[in-house]
């Protein structure tokens, strides 16, 4: 059985996810109303999913050269993983 997970984030979060996490085109579709939209978003993706989309964004961590934008995608990992292990913590940046 799958699990879903709730995770709140910005318009700028789910275009990174889009462009770094290489979500498969199911998941895409949970980001793409939402990518480059102001305000936060509330999403649910299924667990399994969301840890993948976190590998595919730690693996872009270390390829692109752009220190801020490594920040930024670490930051997103980071709040990614508190909504898997703490499904009902909510992260406030």
């Amino acid at each position: 059985m799958s699990e879903n997970i709730e995770i709140e984030i910005t318009g700028r979060e789910a275009k990174l996810i889009l462009k770094y996490g290489y979500p498969f085109p199911d998941q895409a579709e949970i980001f793409h109303p939402i990518s480059g939209k102001s305000g936060f978003h509330v999403v649910n993706v299924d667990r399994y999913w969301l840890e993948m989309i976190v590998v595919d964004l730690c693996r872009s961590i270390r390829e692109v050269k752009s220190e801020s934008l490594q920040e930024e995608l670490n930051s997103l990992c980071n709040n990614l993983e508190v909504s898997i292990k703490h499904p009902h913590v909510r992260v406030v940046n």
